[in-house]
C-alpha cells in the first residue's frame, strides 16, 4: 500500500525527472541535466566556502605576519598643516585623511621628509602615527587579524552564494533556449500535419 508521502516522493520524482516514457524528448533529458548541475551546485557550494576560507585565511595570516617583520611605527612630524580635502564642499563629505609633508625617524638616527596621511586641517608640529619598511619609506600598515578574517569570509561568501546563483542562471539560459527549440519544432509539426487537417475538415 503507497503512503502519502511515497506518493508525493515518487511526483517530486517525476516532477524533477519531467517524466518518463517513449514521449520524453532529448531537449527534456537535457534539461533534466541542467537540474541535476543545479543541484550539485548547491550542495558544493558549502564545502567550496570553507575551503576558500580556510585557505585564504591561511595565505592572509601568512601575509600578516611578513608585513609585521618588515614594517614598523614611527612618530612622523607634519611639516605644514594639512589641507582642505578635495570636494568637500560637495554635501560636507571628506576623504578620512589627505596627503601631507612630514618628516620622521628612519635606522641609523637619520630623518626622512615625505607625505603621510591625515585628517584635513591637522595643524603643523602634530605627531601622528606612521608605518614604514625597512628603507625608512611610508608604507601601509600591515594586516590585521580583524582584516584577514574580513577578507577570508568575504571569499567565503561570494563562493557560498556565487556557486549555485552561476549554476541557477546558466540553467534558466538553458531553459530559455530549450523552450524555443521546442517552439520551432512544434511549429514544424503543425505546419507538416495542418493542411492535412484542413483537408478532412473542408
Amino acid at each position: 500500500m503507497r503512503t502519502p508521502t511515497d506518493t508525493a516522493l515518487r511526483r517530486s520524482l517525476r516532477w524533477f525527472t519531467l517524466g518518463s516514457g517513449p514521449l520524453k524528448r532529448g531537449s527534456d533529458r537535457l534539461q533534466v541535466a541542467g537540474r541535476l548541475v543545479v543541484v550539485l551546485a548547491l550542495l558544493a557550494a558549502p564545502p567550496l566556502a570553507v575551503a576558500a576560507t580556510t585557505v585564504t585565511t591561511a595565505q592572509l595570516e601568512a601575509l600578516a605576519e611578513e608585513e609585521a617583520a618588515e614594517r614598523s611605527r614611527v612618530d612622523a612630524v607634519l611639516l605644514e598643516d594639512a589641507p582642505e580635502a578635495a570636494g568637500s564642499g560637495y554635501g560636507g563629505q571628506e576623504p578620512v585623511k589627505v596627503p601631507t609633508r612630514a618628516v620622521w625617524p628612519v635606522p641609523g638616527g637619520a630623518e626622512r621628509q615625505g607625505v603621510v596621511l591625515v585628517r584635513p586641517h591637522t595643524a603643523a608640529g602634530t605627531v601622528v602615527p606612521a608605518w614604514v619598511n625597512r628603507d625608512g619609506n611610508v608604507v601601509s600598515a600591515p594586516l590585521d587579524r580583524s582584516r584577514t578574517d574580513s577578507s577570508a569570509m568575504t571569499i567565503g561568501a561570494v563562493i557560498l552564494l556565487g556557486v549555485p546563483l552561476a549554476a541557477w542562471t546558466l540553467y534558466a539560459l538553458l531553459c530559455a533556449a530549450l523552450d524555443a527549440h521546442r517552439e520551432r519544432r512544434w511549429a514544424q509539426g503543425w505546419a507538416a500535419v495542418e493542411p492535412e487537417w484542413v483537408t478532412r475538415l473542408l
